[in-house]
């Protein structure tokens, strides 16, 4: 069974952009090989990442998350089992979102998904849309 995790945390430290590009990069490769999709996002000492793919692979991923001494205040906003995957089709499946042009692409991504005749998928974009909206105002 698919399913899909939306959460939101707070950095322990104000992470340099080396030690980002390094997360980012570790991000990308572990959810490659574990076949999940989805998004990660940083800015302003806050994260918001999606993860979507088998239930039992995201939900181990979302306890070493959970235990990752980087984050705390992890907020799990949304998980739910889930028909399709709303991230599989968008670069590669995963990514990264580390710059304004990147958050416009992705908005322009969400706003082709709202068409998606899905409640779940609808809370995840505006969850996103959220993120995406405070941090063209920062």
């Amino acid at each position: 069974m698919l399913k899909t995790i939306c959460y939101i945390s707070d950095s322990m430290h104000n992470e340099s952009l080396k030690n980002i590009e390094d997360l980012y990069l570790k991000a990308r490769t572990n959810n490659a090989k574990n076949n999940i999709t989805g998004i990660l996002m940083y800015t302003d000492r806050n994260f918001l990442q999606v993860l979507e793919g088998e239930e039992t692979i995201v939900d181990a991923t979302f306890k070493k998350i959970c235990a990752d001494i980087r984050h705390k205040n992890i907020f799990n906003i949304i998980d739910s089992p889930i028909e399709q995957r709303i991230f599989e089709d968008y670069n590669f499946g995963f990514t990264t979102i580390n710059n304004k042009q990147e958050l416009n692409n992705l908005f322009e991504y969400l706003n082709w998904l709202k068409n998606a005749d899905c409640d779940c998928a609808n809370k995840v974009i505006a969850m996103v849309e959220n993120f995406i909206m405070k941090n063209k105002q920062s």
